[in-house]
């Protein structure tokens, strides 16, 4: 599940899934969601490999989103997929699939500066999926 929220001079979005693993996949989908008024949904010829560690969750979350938004902007190529497995540490890899970037085809939104530690929240909930709220600079 993704929910956008608005902020003052910044966008974010919250996400939740029943896993680690399934956040951070669902993450990828609230950072295309603010990147494009219609991401690529399917397809994916290309793949990509991310390794990532940090001292914690939320510093990885973080480190995904930034890393994700540089392979967007930086490299053109947007994934569309993310096989992701989260260890110990916590360390993050992820196998991507994705397309070349076009901004025509999927609605380009303009460019984020990064994913920020200001109001990020990761978070059991009682009923046990996990949540993160997350505000990118934009």
């Amino acid at each position: 599940m993704i929910r956008m929220l608005d902020h003052t001079a910044d966008v974010g979005f919250e996400v939740e899934a029943p896993s680690v693993e399934g956040l951070f996949a669902e993450a990828l989908g609230g950072l295309l969601q603010v990147m494009f008024e219609a991401p690529p949904r399917e397809g994916g010829a290309e793949e990509r490999r991310v390794e990532l560690s940090a001292p914690d969750l939320e510093t990885l979350l973080v480190r995904w989103l930034n890393e994700l938004t540089f392979l967007v902007q930086g490299e053109g190529f947007v994934p569309v997929s993310a096989e992701v497995r989260v260890g110990e540490g916590p360390s993050l890899r992820a196998r991507l699939r994705g397309v070349p970037l076009d901004v025509e085809r999927y609605g380009w939104q303009g460019e984020i500066k990064g994913a920020t530690f200001h109001g990020l929240e990761v978070a059991r909930r009682r009923e046990g999926a996990l949540h993160a709220r997350v505000i990118l600079d934009v």
